[in-house]
């Protein structure tokens, strides 16, 4: 094992318990990271240090987990999301027309990463409960769209699965506070379902110095 050892994830405006730990094979070339992962329990199955959780549900449809951490293996701050189990979502729409969902989402940022050969560092603020939108879904086409002030959808349906892109234009206190706010906007991949009574999707995405995982879910009006 080599000398990269202690990560900290700095959060709310104040430092998170430091976790130490040797990195084996040294760190990855990126010091951000994002991924899909299985859920169990209503909490994504991530194992990272520093871990912080969140979800967003629908009662009719299911649940999406979703949570930001430092990887210590490779010296990383990712983000994770998955759908837990078998989403309701009802029975595939396989006729043309236009179907509208209202959902909510909440999503989780880590932005401001910085790293060096010791020591990762990171600012994380949670948008929760109060995302709302309407997803448009285009049968005949296979367009999934929708969009408010900080999430944008652009998803491609193939039967009943969702994939595409959200992007989202994050302006999110990191403390109920409101004393430091992390603005930006970032590129995450879309994953989920959808049929005739309910959509469901998980997102995650980074780039150079930011990450973010969350959630959509909703059902049809």
């Amino acid at each position: 094992m080599n000398n990269n050892r202690i990560f900290k994830l700095i959060a709310a405006g104040s430092a998170l318990a430091i976790t130490a730990g040797c990195v084996s094979g040294g760190l990855a070339d990126s010091k951000t990271a994002s991924r899909t992962a299985s859920v169990s329990n209503g909490q994504v199955n991530a194992n990272l240090s520093s871990e912080s959780n969140g979800s967003v549900s629908d009662p009719a449809v299911g649940l999406v987990a979703y949570a930001t951490g430092v990887d210590q293996t490779r010296g990383q701050i990712v983000a994770v999301a998955g759908i837990e189990d078998n989403p309701t979502v009802g029975a595939p729409v396989t006729t043309n027309g236009v179907v509208t969902y209202s959902t909510r989402y909440n999503y989780q940022i880590a932005d401001n990463v910085t790293r060096s050969d010791t020591f990762i560092s990171g600012e994380r603020a949670t948008r929760v409960f109060d995302g709302q939108t309407t997803l448009t879904a285009d049968f005949g086409t296979g367009q999934l769209t929708g969009n408010t002030s900080d999430l944008d959808v652009n998803g491609t349906i193939n039967g009943q699965n969702v994939r595409g892109n959200v992007v989202v234009n994050y302006n999110v206190p990191t403390n109920i506070f409101g004393t430091n706010t992390l603005t930006g906007s970032v590129d995450a991949d879309l994953t989920g379902k959808i049929g005739s009574t309910g959509v469901i999707g998980a997102f995650t995405g980074s780039d150079s110095n930011t990450v973010v995982a969350g959630g959509i879910v909703g059902t049809a009006n």
